[in-house]
């Protein structure tokens, strides 16, 4: 389970589910928006802010393993088509990436982009600690 704050529960079946969202988005070579997400997910309130905790999570359990990351799959509406801003913010705060300019994060998205589209991920079951800190099943 997935917990932020004592309201804010993010439970196994709504993780692997999105796991399977980012699956779907990374075999159609094609990413998906928080709002589609938002739409598809039964994410506990606010649920922008539990969705970009999930994804900020799966960010770092994916580093940590050495792959590219998943959360790349999922872009903001607006003409950029990228993450929003805190998610690179927060890649930074974990010192996973240095700070960029929107050139820089443009130019590292793609390549991200391209790398999680190119790499088989294992099949595992991830599973968050009540301490929000990654840990990984494999099943």
């Amino acid at each position: 389970m997935i917990s932020g704050t004592n309201e804010e529960q993010v439970t196994q079946s709504v993780l692997q589910h999105l796991l399977r969202l980012l699956q779907q988005a990374q075999q159609q070579q094609r990413p998906v928006t928080y709002r589609q997400l938002l739409e598809q997910l039964d994410l506990p309130a606010p649920k922008m802010q539990s969705l970009a905790r999930v994804l900020e999570q799966l960010a770092v359990h994916d580093a940590q393993q050495g792959w590219p990351m998943r959360s790349v799959l999922v872009i903001s509406q607006t003409s950029l088509k990228l993450p929003r801003q805190g998610f690179f913010d927060f890649l930074v705060e974990q010192k996973i990436l240095a700070q960029m300019n929107e050139t820089q994060q443009q130019s590292w998205y793609q390549h991200e982009l391209a790398r999680v589209y190119a790499f088989s991920y294992p099949g595992e079951k991830l599973c968050f600690g009540g301490n929000g800190e990654p840990s990984s099943v494999i099943g």
